[in-house]
């Protein structure tokens, strides 16, 4: 086989992993939502609950940030940080009913690599969220539910 021939053979081959490496897969799979609920009796500021979340996330590893305009908290962790694929934890706060004063809750978890969607679990429970909410309760600030709407 002559030089010239191999390499117009190896053309679409190269190609195609350089493609493979630029493209990579992207899923997003997400614990359930929940809604946070002042205690009974009590009244639960935006504020407060993003002071309160700030404070927690980001003991736990998180880097968080406030969009007062929007009015929406949301924190990231990188759960795994290879090469070919990472892995990323989000959490998000954000207003939700004016009339009972509370607020949601939702935990996403982001897969961007070369690892296919076929081999990455489906299902996503994010602890840290579980310690927030118990924490909440402890602390007797709000109470989590899981969303209904």
């Amino acid at each position: 086989m002559k030089k010239r021939e191999f390499s117009e053979m190896m053309k679409p081959a190269l190609l195609f992993l350089i493609l493979a490496a630029l493209v990579g897969c992207t899923n997003v799979t997400g614990d359930t939502p929940r809604t946070i609920s002042p205690q009974t009796g009590e009244s639960l500021s935006t504020e407060h609950l993003f002071s309160v979340a700030n404070t927690f996330f980001s003991e736990m590893g998180y880097a968080c940030s406030t969009d007062a305009e929007a009015e929406q908290f949301r924190c990231s962790r990188a759960l795994r940080d290879l090469y070919i694929h990472q892995t990323t934890a989000e959490v998000k706060i954000y207003p939700g009913d004016e009339e009972d004063n509370t607020h949601r809750i939702i935990a996403t978890r982001w897969d961007e690599g070369l690892i296919p969607g076929e081999l990455i679990a489906n299902t996503y429970a994010n602890d840290d969220v579980e310690a927030f909410c118990a924490y909440l309760v402890g602390e007797k600030i709000a109470v989590c539910s899981d969303y209904e709407g």
